[in-house]
């Protein structure tokens, strides 16, 4: 193996593969990078087993090959190098990286060892995602899984496609995310859960991505395949299936809300200050039918405080509890000038969406008041 590239070039390739190396591993190999030249490019790929990427740097090939070498190592070299023309070639096992002012080497171990990696299909169903698009949707959701790993299923995020509308889940078991996207497709319905902390990952690499995130299914691998620009990303299917999340929604309500999110995010903020820590973070929403609706929160040792704004408030008057952290999660997450809120009271769930929209909404269920 023969080649020469820009050191930023092969900088910024490892960068983007290093989120698939862990940090140690029962196998070693998988802890290295796998740089291999064939039709003309060099190809840098890593995986965990559970996440695979594979990326492209623009390089000029003399000869094909492949090889491994430790990510943390090389990973780290390149970025120290200014821009520079890197000349690499392969001798016995050492890689050898040569700029004008420096020569290295680098013990590799031989790429037979390294897992075989999955490719795109060139053949069969394929879904067509606008990057932008399907990051928004992404971030809108994975916030709500689950970090409990009793719950496999929870720990992932719901996709399903029926017809050209792919929708994605998320939830804990006491709050929910949807999110619908309209999509270009050639496949036939499917429903799979992607893990929450992968999927996270793959719409930050992707979502830069100037050219449509290709999406397919591999049933036969269980996997699903994400392939934007230059990059490819496989992740595993968590088994199993994921509640039917459709029968919490409620289908009417007793009480609906419409305020700017900008003036709830303000005050949840200031309430969580005094909320308390260990008893939930819990803040008390009152919402006023004369127009207003007010967060509060008391901590004996500290204080208490409440905050007022404007709202458009239909139903009458009513109090809910609920923890701090769940509701900053949402807002932090979901871009909207106006929240609608709609409630049947008591400890029934309560949706949260942004006012005039279909496409998202939020549950989230109330705590019982002290």
């Amino acid at each position: 193996m023969k080649f020469t590239c820009l050191s930023e070039n092969l900088n910024k390739g490892l960068s983007t593969v290093s989120k698939a190396v862990p940090i140690k591993s029962a196998l070693p190999v998988l802890t290295n990078v796998l740089l291999s030249t064939h039709d003309g490019r060099l190809q840098l790929s890593a995986t965990n087993l559970d996440m695979a990427i594979t990326t492209y740097v623009g390089a000029s090939v003399v000869q094909d090959g492949s090889i491994t070498i430790p990510a943390r190592i090389l990973g780290e070299f390149v970025s120290h190098l200014s821009p520079v023309t890197l000349v690499c070639h392969l001798k016995g096992g050492v890689l050898h990286v040569d700029s004008e002012r420096a020569k290295s080497k680098f013990n590799g171990t031989a790429a037979t060892d390294f897992p075989e990696l999955p490719a795109m299909p060139q053949e069969g169903a394929v879904i067509e995602l606008a990057p932008k698009d399907f990051a928004a949707a992404v971030n809108s959701v994975v916030f709500s899984a689950s970090i409990d790993e009793n719950r496999p299923v929870l720990t992932g995020v719901f996709l399903s496609l029926i017809g050209d509308v792919l929708t994605f889940a998320g939830s804990d078991g006491y709050r929910l995310s949807e999110r619908v996207l309209s999509v270009g497709s050639t496949s036939s319905d499917f429903s799979v859960v992607v893990p929450a902390k992968t999927l996270s990952e793959i719409a930050r690499v992707l979502g830069a991505s100037e050219d449509p995130i290709k999406m397919a299914i591999s049933p036969q691998d269980n996997l699903v395949l994400f392939e934007g620009g230059n990059v490819l990303i496989s992740s595993r299917i968590i088994d199993g299936n994921f509640p039917d999340h459709k029968k919490i929604i409620p289908a009417e309500h007793a009480l609906s809300a419409e305020f700017a999110s900008s003036d709830l995010l303000e005050a949840v903020k200031l309430a969580n200050v005094f909320a308390k820590k260990d008893a939930g973070s819990v803040v008390k929403l009152t919402f006023d039918p004369k127009g207003k609706v007010s967060v509060a929160s008391a901590r004996e040792e500290v204080g208490e405080n409440n905050t007022e704004f404007l709202a458009t408030v239909k139903g009458d008057a009513l109090e809910l509890s609920f923890n701090s952290k769940y509701l900053l999660d949402l807002l932090n997450n979901v871009k909207a000038e106006k929240l609608r809120f709609e409630t049947n009271g008591g400890l029934s769930a309560c949706v949260l969406k942004p006012a005039g929209q279909q496409e998202y909404l939020h549950i989230i269920m109330p705590m019982r008041q002290s």
